[in-house]
């Protein structure tokens, strides 16, 4: 703490400094022949299959597509991404197969009566899916008639258009390839063979920790064959990274609480006597609601002193969880939890002045009616402007509070049974008449309007943790002496991170955004070598109160280079696995046995039974997944035993006792096309996948972000 203390204390000696520092930087980049700051010359972002990406073009489809949406900016430009690789390798393959999207057919999946999926995605109410055809026939009249164009729907549409023929020529590739999937029949037979031939077998199993693994080593070619052995599945199709990072979070100090609690009670005065409760608290940012809460519902520590307020008087503030809150009653009595009531509406909107005073004045002739004599039936029936009911007499189902609006529940909920109420809403003027009210207890509800402060922690305090993460960084440059600092400050403890890629921006728990995209990419810096410790403390800003939340240090663990991983790598990853297999195959090699029950016995085991396991069994019942076993068990002869079967958790031997043969299949042109539907439903996933897969493709966006 004494440096920073030092610094703050000597600022403008600092400001000398760091205007001395710039200056030579500024000489330098000037006597460099390199490009400004090292910055990229070229625009081009990447290439697929020979055609380039353009960061300008790249930034455009981000900007008319994207503008102003919601989301996190590093998941909208991998979506963008995505699509140019996807649209190059369409293209290249579309060429050379004569396939394309044609202007009418661009123009019917635009406006015609069976338009896009795109479209009808990107104009549909999110909440109700309606599809808003008017404003698409709006669009296609200004196109034909030439019409001026918002610039910013004119850009948007550019780029959908891109993405209707992207997604029209895929849809022609899949069905060109659906189409051309044959099934011949000695391909429907041997599946109909494999799925229907069953067998029933005995067998031992001795788990692998039943073996002594005395005097068994592993050396890096076992490790290497063990993972070659298993195709890809430990080869790295792309370099990755691991990162090593503490995270000091910062939280409010009791002073901090005080500081909000005493800020927000400045406004109690005013709050308690507050004219209209509604306005003042919506001035206020406060909640103000018809609802009456049950008190459960309360604030957990002040449930007690709320409910003792009378209407008008003020709790608080007081902290709770983080917030400083101050609480007004409003109101408080017994309500029922639930009504059923009916209705008549007369229509009106309430900026229609006069419309409005005739809908009361009609509401008032009716009720005068149902007074007389008339039945609310047809009343309802003959007068109602509420079509979803006024046939059934203006009945409406029961509800609950949150069911209806404001006014309707006013009169509903604090009225009476029997009660005909004239209430006033936004739909109109109705005549209310309350059939049912139901009380699960008689308990008192309160009606609240609350103002509330988030707890945050200071800059004094957000400085204080950051000074502390400095020291500790200044004083640790490597990965080792940063994990004996960290031993003090358990709280803080390193992480690590899954392999990342160059393109990633999320970062385990810290999640995705800026923050963690820069730490990756520093961690992606050409000179970096495992056991850095990053010079920089990153900053992650509370998303809801924009506050320093946490710092976090960040260092670089591994690299895994393209390609099998090292011997090195795989020890951690697989040795138990390759010393499982060595000790099975040196508790093979002296194994001896005439009979399953012989080998059970010598073994302190059982023999165990598996019946109707077919061909394409994917897991044994009492087994699991075990290809060999089942290999075995389909290859090996009625009643013999086999040879030894080291699996995937265990040492196996097994007799086959029966098998029940396939038979010959009766309708095979059934059987070819169930096959064939098989193989079609995965074309429109797999083959754009697998062309993804074999591409050339040459990815430099983290050049540019």
């Amino acid at each position: 703490m004494a440096l920073i203390g030092k610094i703050r204390k000597n600022f403008w000696f600092v400001l000398i400094l760091l205007g001395l520092a710039l200056a030579a930087f500024i000489l330098m980049d000037m006597t460099s022949g390199g490009p400004a700051g090292g910055a990229a010359t070229s625009s081009a972002m990447g290439s697929v299959a020979g055609q380039q990406i353009d960061y300008r073009e790249f930034s455009q489809t981000e900007q008319a597509y994207y503008a102003n949406a919601p989301g996190d900016a590093f998941t909208k430009r991998k979506n963008i991404w995505d699509f140019y690789v996807e649209k190059a390798i369409l293209d290249k393959e579309a060429g050379a197969l004569g396939l394309n999207v044609s202007k009418n057919e661009l123009r019917d999946l635009q406006f015609g009566p069976n338009p896009s999926q795109i479209i009808r995605s990107n104009f549909s109410d999110p909440a109700t899916g309606q599809f808003n055809q008017p404003f698409i026939q709006s669009v296609q009249t200004a196109i034909d008639e030439g019409t001026q164009m918002d610039p910013r729907l004119r850009a948007y549409w550019a780029e959908q258009e891109k993405q209707i023929v992207k997604d029209g020529v895929q849809s022609k590739l899949n069905n060109l390839i659906s189409k051309s999937v044959y099934t011949p029949n000695w391909m429907a037979e041997e599946s109909f063979k494999l799925d229907n031939t069953k067998v029933d077998f005995s067998y031992v199993k001795i788990p692998f920790d039943n073996m002594d693994g005395t005097g068994v080593d592993i050396t890096d070619a076992d490790l290497l064959a063990y993972a070659k052995s298993k195709n890809d599945k430990y080869i790295v199709n792309e370099e990755t990274r691991e990162i090593e990072y503490a995270t000091f979070e910062v939280y409010p100090t009791s002073a901090d609480t005080a500081a909000v609690v005493a800020q927000l009670g400045q406004k109690r005065a005013d709050f308690l006597n507050a004219e209209n409760d509604s306005l003042w608290v919506l001035a206020n940012n406060g909640q103000y609601t018809h609802l009456y809460a049950e008190y459960e519902t309360l604030p957990a520590f002040e449930a007690d002193a709320i409910a003792a307020l009378s209407p008008g008087e003020v709790h608080g503030p007081f902290s709770e969880e983080g917030i400083a809150m101050m609480v007004k009653m409003i109101d408080k009595r017994s309500i029922p939890d639930s009504v059923k009531a009916r209705h008549i509406l007369v229509a009106a909107a309430r900026e229609d002045v006069a419309g409005y005073a005739a809908a009361v004045i009609k509401i008032d002739s009716i009720r005068r009616a149902y007074r007389n004599g008339s039945s609310f039936e047809s009343l309802a029936a003959n007068h109602s402007d509420d079509a979803s009911n006024s046939s059934t007499g203006g009945d409406l189902p029961m509800a609950s509070q949150q069911n209806w609006v404001p006014e309707f529940t006013e009169a509903a909920f604090k009225g009476t049974k029997g009660g005909l109420y004239t209430v006033k809403t936004q739909f109109g003027v109705h005549l209310l008449e309350v059939e049912r009210q139901v009380f699960g207890t008689n308990s008192t509800k309160y009606r609240l309007a609350s103002v509330a402060q988030a707890i945050v922690p200071s800059q004094g305090t957000q400085d204080a943790v950051y000074d502390k993460v400095t020291e500790i960084l200044t004083a640790n440059k490597d990965i080792n002496s940063l994990r004996t600092a960290l031993n003090a400050v358990p709280e803080a403890g390193l992480i690590k991170s899954t392999p990342l890629k160059r393109n990633d921006f999320n970062l385990g728990n810290l999640g995705q955004g800026n923050s963690s995209r820069e730490i990756i990419s520093w961690a992606f810096d050409p000179s970096n070598e495992p056991g850095d410790v990053s010079p920089e403390i990153y900053k992650f800003r509370d998303p809801v109160n924009y506050f320093d939340g946490k710092y976090v240090i960040a260092s670089l663990s591994s690299i895994y280079s393209k390609g099998m991983k090292s011997a090195s790598t795989l020890r951690n990853e697989i040795a138990p696995l390759v010393m499982n297999r060595k000790k099975a195959q040196k508790f093979v090699s002296g194994l001896s046995y005439n009979s399953l029950q012989e080998l059970a016995s010598a073994h302190g085991l059982t023999v165990e039974t598996a019946s109707d396991v077919g061909s394409k069994s994917s897991v044994i019942t009492g087994i699991g997944k075990e290809t060999e076993v089942l290999a075995a068990a389909i290859s090996t002869d009625i009643q013999a035993v086999s040879q030894p079967v080291i699996g995937e958790t265990g040492v196996f031997v097994l007799q086959p006792l029966s098998r029940q043969e396939a038979g010959a299949p009766t309708n095979i042109p059934l059987l070819k096309n169930g096959l064939s539907q098989t193989t079609k439903s995965q074309v429109n996933f797999s083959i754009i996948k697998n062309m993804i897969k074999k591409a050339d493709i040459k990815d430099d966006r983290s050049t540019f972000f």
